[in-house]
């Protein structure tokens, strides 16, 4: 009887997958629609939906991306957490501009070495610019531009990978190694930008 009824279950199985994925691409949250190879949109790029400001900040969408550059220091952060995994997205800092992106991070940062890692986006001068992850490892000479710039960041087991432009930057690995936290977007000083903002886990 299993042999007669098999092509029908391969067949059930087929339809319930492409439901499955049909589902998800559909959703109305931006942390469960998938761009491919395991690959999670974490920004829809016309709402803050999965997103959760941390502080008084002007944070909004324009143009299909995430903006803000009014308001106290603080993140604008996931509303899930995440442990091992890689993490695409594009910024645009206008000059002088301070931010970062977190990462394993608590909702309220008030150290950066115990709290977070933090990839920073800064002026040359800052203690960690554009590159560094800040209170750990310093990155020079990535300049300062009004233009969109790509991050590629991995963490895993505490080990965080850096790249930028398409140029791997640095790996640094903390002791003890995070657990796992919210994905933060910061707003210090400035008008910053982020898009195409996702994420694959490992």
């Amino acid at each position: 009887m299993a042999s007669v009824h098999l092509p029908v279950l391969r067949i059930l199985l087929f339809f319930s997958l492409l439901a499955g994925l049909v589902g998800a691409g559909c959703s109305s949250s931006s942390e469960t629609s998938t761009s491919g190879q395991g690959w999670i949109e974490l920004f829809d790029g016309a709402t803050l939906l999965g997103w959760k400001a941390q502080g008084e900040v002007n944070w909004r969408v324009e143009n299909g991306a995430i903006v803000a550059d009014e308001g106290e220091i603080s993140l604008l952060t996931t509303e899930q957490q995440f442990l091992n995994y890689e993490l695409e997205l594009e910024f645009k800092a206008a000059p002088d501009t301070n931010s970062g992106v977190f990462l394993n991070s608590e909702a309220i940062v008030t150290n950066e070495a115990t709290d977070c890692y933090e990839v920073n986006i800064a002026p040359p001068g800052n203690d960690f610019p554009t590159g560094s992850l800040v209170k750990f490892k310093r990155i020079e000479g990535q300049g300062e531009t009004d233009t969109w710039r790509a991050y590629r960041l991995r963490v895993e087991h505490g080990t965080i990978s850096v790249v930028l432009d398409g140029v791997p930057l640095m790996e640094h690995t903390v002791y003890p190694a995070r657990p796992a936290g919210y994905i933060g977007l910061q707003k210090n000083r400035g008008r910053i930008a982020f898009r195409n903002i996702r994420i694959r886990s490992l």
